[in-house]
């Protein structure tokens, strides 16, 4: 059950990265920006969450104006793993 909520949540954060690209829905990519960090840092011995963690402070860097060139790698890894934690 707890794996698929963190799915979801992965998944809305691909949609973050989305609407970021588009200067839209910046206070909700706040938000999801430090659940994803603060999740990132509870489970920091994990390889992927330090790509989250990564991705976290990167959605962070897009929302206050930084250039968005690796924003497609994060959307297709925060939608590949929430797609994987709901269907698999």
């Amino acid at each position: 059950m707890i794996v698929k909520a963190l799915g979801i949540m992965d998944l809305l954060v691909g949609i973050a990265f989305i609407l970021a690209q588009w200067s839209f829905g910046y206070y909700i990519g706040l938000v999801l920006a430090i659940y994803v960090i603060i999740k990132a840092l509870i489970f920091i011995t994990d390889f992927a969450s330090i790509i989250d963690l990564i991705g976290g402070i990167y959605l962070l860097l897009i929302i206050f104006g930084i250039h968005q060139i690796f924003a497609v790698v994060f959307l297709l890894w925060f939608l590949q793993k929430g797609f994987f934690s709901l269907f698999v």
